[in-house]
């Protein structure tokens, strides 16, 4: 049996499958979630009292080792993409709950948290916000399934190349940092318990160890990955 963990943190925007007979223990090797809930005793953790601007986004972050729900400011970008693209230095996450590896919240929450974007591997969200660019921008391309490896996932998505353009070249450029993609499903490789679905999330190109397509005329079954 598997439980959904779909929206069970505030301003949590994905959901994670998990089969319920996950270990109950509070701290988890190589959990960061987990060792900041031992960290605060219950008397200590407080409600967050919400300061999210008026144009920020619900996201999910995942790193290696650090997994929270919060919100995201847009400032002056219009799309979310556009911002982590551009942003220098530690990124604000606003209403934030640290989360479990496993996707369920902790009892840490906090109003604000700052972030280094080098060590997150995927800004995810459960449904897809991001406008299309402004139409003197617009390129047409074509949407390429990608088996990505990562330092702490294996995950499937939908990358989007320029028409005509070749897929070696995009994996093997420095721009953008951070990767759109559509149809995001992740397997924690702590755990390949832990699966995590997102219609839109940003990869981020520094963390990919490995990515490659699916062989030509070969069926991929996305549940055993």
């Amino acid at each position: 049996m598997v439980v959904d963990s779909r929206a069970s943190a505030k301003g949590s925007s994905t959901s994670s499958v998990l089969d319920e007979s996950l270990p109950s223990e509070i701290a988890v090797d190589g959990d960061a979630g987990s060792y900041l809930e031992e960290l605060f005793q219950p008397s200590e953790i407080g409600p967050v009292h919400e300061t999210r601007a008026e144009a920020a986004q619900p996201i999910e972050l995942t790193g290696p080792h650090l997994r929270l729900a919060g919100a995201i400011g847009l400032g002056r970008f219009r799309r979310l993409s556009d911002l982590l693209n551009h942003h220098q230095g530690p990124l604000l996450v606003q209403d934030s709950t640290i989360l479990r590896r496993n996707g369920t919240p902790t009892r840490v929450t906090t109003p604000s948290i700052w972030v280094n974007l080098a060590d997150v591997t995927l800004v995810g969200q459960q449904e897809s916000v991001e406008p299309a660019p402004a139409p003197e921008m617009r390129i047409a391309k074509e949407r390429r399934l990608l088996i990505v490896v990562t330092p702490g996932h294996t995950l499937t998505g939908e990358v989007y190349v320029p028409v005509g353009g070749m897929l070696d070249m995009f994996i093997e450029s420095v721009d953008p940092p951070f990767v759109p993609m559509t149809n995001v499903r992740t397997r924690s490789l702590a755990d390949r318990r832990i699966i995590t679905h997102y219609a839109f999330a940003l990869l981020n190109r520094r963390h990919i160890v490995a990515a490659t397509e699916p062989p030509a005329g070969v069926a991929l079954d996305r549940r055993s990955l």
